[in-house]
């Protein structure tokens, strides 16, 4: 089943036709039924992050598991109030050399500098994960502009997804939240 996508229409015409999709789960099909949403904060503007999905053991379609995925937009990350165009920016700031606090700045983000070194950190907790992802589509390249492994992992992901919207092509090829840490 597909988790993220460009925009709402894409997502309502996938909600359609719910009843056709395997539950990510347990793999049942047609028990699958609409649950809601999910809002939240991204850049201090209340949005529409997610749609719930109920994989419904009482169906008549058949039996499902229970469990409650969420379909997602790929400029949105789970968990966070930021962006995905925001975080991409603030990574192509961080490979420009720039320290935390610069490249938090230069996002204009509402958010706290606090919250720019969890951003960092969290960054850094996943970068095995993303490096793995990224090099499954293709070896990296034999040489590196930069000194620490962390920035050497920015730089692949930007170099094989793109340089403007990293986060959001990430999350739509490998059907995963950019900050997940599985």
């Amino acid at each position: 089943m597909q988790l993220f996508f460009d925009d709402a229409d894409t997502v309502q015409a996938f909600l359609s036709r719910l009843r056709l999709e395997p539950c990510p789960v347990c793999g049942a099909r047609g028990p699958l039924t609409r649950h809601g949403y999910i809002r939240g904060y991204v850049e201090g503007r209340l949005t529409v992050m997610a749609w719930r999905v109920f994989c419904d053991p009482d169906s008549a379609a058949g039996k499902g598991c229970g469990h409650a995925p969420c379909v997602r937009l790929a400029g949105t990350l789970s968990g966070r109030c930021l962006s995905a165009a925001c975080l991409a920016f603030f990574i192509l700031a961080l490979l420009a050399g720039v320290s935390v606090r610069a490249a938090w700045k230069a996002c204009g983000t509402v958010l706290s500098l606090r919250s720019g070194y969890r951003t960092r950190a969290r960054l850094g907790q996943c970068q095995s994960v993303l490096r793995t992802r990224v090099s499954a589509r293709g070896p990296p390249r034999a040489e590196r502009r930069t000194e620490t492994a962390f920035l050497a992992t920015l730089e692949m992901l930007t170099e094989s997804l793109g340089r403007d919207d990293t986060v959001c092509v990430y999350q739509r090829t490998f059907q995963r939240g950019f900050l997940s840490l599985a």
